[in-house]
């Protein structure tokens, strides 16, 4: 009899064990903490700061109903955040619209409160425990109120994520931006037919230089680092690139002083300004 009743307690032990820490382990988790789209504003940490690996960066994976001619200061719009992932069955997402110093840009607002949430004072919308299922993408769907008239460019940064049921060895995470501009205004990064967008930072630079860009269409590029005499003092040529371009310069070796970034593509230049500072 003491052995029959000792068995039931291991068997009963076990239960509780895996209660304690199987489930809880295999859980899913409710949304993701703020600051972790990639953008310059969050110092450029994304999903890979937990789940490890690299992140890809893709085009088109936060969408809007905002039209070509830009958005109306005041006006509420659909934002659409879609993560993909081949296999995969659980997503997750972090989207933020902030300016390159990461303030916060309009308002968002929430559609579906069953499968998002605001976190951050409200400057991030991500997913929430019962907003993770789908089976090869997954879509969120959030308001976003335009911020006042003269604000101009606004980015929408996200970090997304997927993987199976929960298990951290097959993560993914990708990185994606959403550009619109106000309505009446031009854009400061799309004044040329091959360039979409072009963001160098931090300004001023000690040590690490980040040149991000997005090019239309496939081509050659070649980024130049000019001291005031036209003198070049880094170069980085690449071939048949396009989509978004993430480049960076050690500027430890540089002089104090202004700089200026070159960066051509076919027929167009795009210069940018910058201070090395030791």
């Amino acid at each position: 009899m003491k052995k029959i009743i000792f068995t039931a307690l291991i068997i009963i032990s076990g239960f509780i064990v895996l209660e304690s820490f199987g489930t809880k382990g295999l859980g899913k988790k409710d949304g993701t903490e703020p600051g972790y789209t990639g953008s310059p504003g969050d110092s450029l940490k994304n999903c890979t700061a937990c789940h490890g690996g690299k992140a890809y960066n893709e085009i088109g994976w936060i969408k809007s109903n905002i039209p070509s001619s830009g958005y109306v200061p005041g006006t509420s719009y659909r934002i659409e955040a879609i993560g993909y992932g081949v296999t995969h069955n659980r997503f997750g997402f972090l989207v933020s619209p902030q300016a390159i110093n990461g303030n916060l840009l309009g308002t968002l607002e929430l559609i579906d409160t069953v499968k998002t949430k605001l976190v951050g004072n409200n400057k991030y919308i991500t997913y929430t425990a019962k907003g993770v299922d789908g089976i090869d993408s997954l879509a969120w769907y959030f308001n976003w109120i335009a911020p006042a008239a003269g604000t101009g460019d606004v980015v929408f940064y996200g970090g997304f994520n997927s993987n199976q049921d929960g298990h951290k060895g097959g993560d993914i995470t990708h990185l994606s931006t959403l550009r619109v501009k106000e309505t009446g205004t031009a854009s400061v990064y799309n004044l040329n037919n091959n360039f979409n967008q072009v963001i160098v930072y931090p300004n001023p630079v000690t040590d690490i230089l980040n040149i991000n860009f997005e090019l239309n269409k496939s081509t050659a590029s070649k980024i130049e680092i000019l001291d005031l005499s036209g003198k070049q003092v880094a170069v980085i040529a690449d071939e048949n690139l396009t989509g978004m371009v993430s480049k960076q310069i050690n500027t430890t070796e540089f002089k104090s002083g202004i700089y200026f970034v070159k960066i051509q593509s076919e027929n167009e230049t795009i210069t940018k300004k910058i201070i090395v500072v030791h």
